[in-house]
């Protein structure tokens, strides 16, 4: 009876190891993940800068703070990408900032199927 019980514990341990183990793997490998504020004339916003290795996974969208900023095209520069994230505006009439109540992080499109990962955004003070 003890070895069953013993067998039973270290197989359902195994699992929940590996189980945890892979949820955990990062879908993107993302260097040089930063942020930093700005405050110009009538804007204020996030400038995000982030690299991916991986051409094959397009990132679609970004969370700082809880906004949601669509990423283009014209936000990448090589490797790299650069996103300004507008968080109050009043030089584009009727803009309306997104939210959303997720960690920080990138929305990015892989096999026609929306991801979501969190990122740690490193704070760059000016």
């Amino acid at each position: 009876m003890k070895i069953i019980t013993s067998k039973t514990i270290y197989i359902l341990l195994s699992f929940g190891c590996f189980f945890l183990s892979s949820c955990s793997k990062q879908l993107l490998d993302i260097k040089n993940q930063t942020y930093q504020s700005y405050n110009r004339n009538t804007e204020k916003g996030y400038i995000v800068s982030f690299e991916l290795n991986n051409s094959a996974i397009i990132p679609k969208s970004i969370v700082i703070n809880g906004i949601v900023q669509n990423i283009s095209i014209e936000n990448k520069r090589g490797t790299s990408y650069q996103v300004n994230v507008i968080a109050q505006t009043n030089l584009i009439h009727n803009y309306q900032v997104k939210f959303e109540e997720k960690e920080n992080g990138i929305y990015f499109e892989k096999d026609s199927k929306l991801y979501f990962q969190p990122v740690e955004f490193k704070l760059i003070k000016d």
